[in-house]
């Protein structure tokens, strides 16, 4: 009974210590996962900065940016699926059972995820077709922020407001990116209808010809004349080519100087007015 008794203690101590083995194996799969995973992000980050830094390829900052973005967020699920497998092979699963669930699983993403294929599909075409990069300031579905991050299936965009917009690649539609090349700063300035509206636009064509100190101003600002009849003004429009994401700083250098040049000149700004008739019955 004694011999009995020690016999099954040792099964059981050896079951113990074989689960344990695969429990602490399975754990220090995961670990390295993890591990490989910042060690990816890093190396493709530096590698691809440097590339940009040192103009080997034609790949600038933002777009090295977009790459990383999209080649981390591949290679991680790729871990992420290498480690999944190693941990099911350890725990007994069979290796023919592994690629009968995968083929079943590619069946059934066909048929049930098809929008995830979908967005993956877009999202290459965006980094493909350059619609835009990390980095870039563009309007997708009503909402205008920076691009954060673009992934395989989804792209995510920060506003001003500092919020969070995330979008599925597959939805996205129509995109305005305003980081292409260059971008317009337009001011509009209103005068009021008793001033003379060809003496204030001549008086702003020699200002704008002024203006060379502005850093990001790309070429002289054009006063395109009126533009709208207000209730109470008279609408002139100016327009500056400037650099990327610079034309909030120049519409505000540039509102700053007109409204110095109009006081100069006693040229008044408009109010609201109203006609009142009164008719006697």
């Amino acid at each position: 009974m004694k011999e009995f008794l020690l016999l099954f203690s040792e099964k059981n101590i050896e079951k113990i210590l074989a689960l344990g083995y695969k429990l602490f194996y399975c754990f220090v799969v995961f670990v390295v996962c993890l591990f490989l995973v910042q060690l990816s992000r890093k190396s493709v980050k530096r590698f691809l900065m440097k590339q940009a830094a040192n103009n080997k390829v034609p790949v600038d900052e933002r777009k090295a940016n977009t790459v990383y973005s999209i080649v981390s967020s591949i290679i991680k699920y790729l871990l992420y699926f290498i480690a999944l497998c190693t941990i099911l092979t350890e725990l007994g699963v069979e290796k023919s059972s592994l690629i009968a669930v995968a083929g079943a699983a590619s069946v059934a993403v066909g048929l049930g995820a098809q929008n995830i294929i979908q967005d993956m599909l877009d999202g290459f075409f965006i980094l493909f077709e350059d619609h835009f990069g990390v980095g870039d300031v563009v309007e997708i579905q009503g909402k205008t922020g920076t691009v954060e991050a673009i992934t395989m299936r989804t792209t995510k965009i920060r506003d001003a407001n500092g919020a969070v917009h995330i979008f599925p690649n597959g939805s996205i539609g129509t995109i305005t990116n305003y980081c292409k090349e260059y971008i317009n700063a337009i001011v509009d300035v209103g005068i009021a209808y008793e001033e003379d509206a060809e003496k204030v636009i001549e008086l702003l064509k020699n200002e704008m010809e002024k203006i060379q100190d502005i850093e990001y101003i790309l070429e002289v600002p054009q006063v395109l004349g009126i533009v709208a009849l207000e209730e109470s003004s008279v609408t002139i429009r100016i327009v500056a080519k400037c650099q990327i994401k610079q034309n909030w700083v120049v519409e505000r250098e540039l509102r700053q100087r007109i409204k110095s040049i109009l006081d100069e000149h006693n040229i008044s700004m408009p109010f609201p007015q109203r006609t009142v008739h009164i008719v006697k019955e």
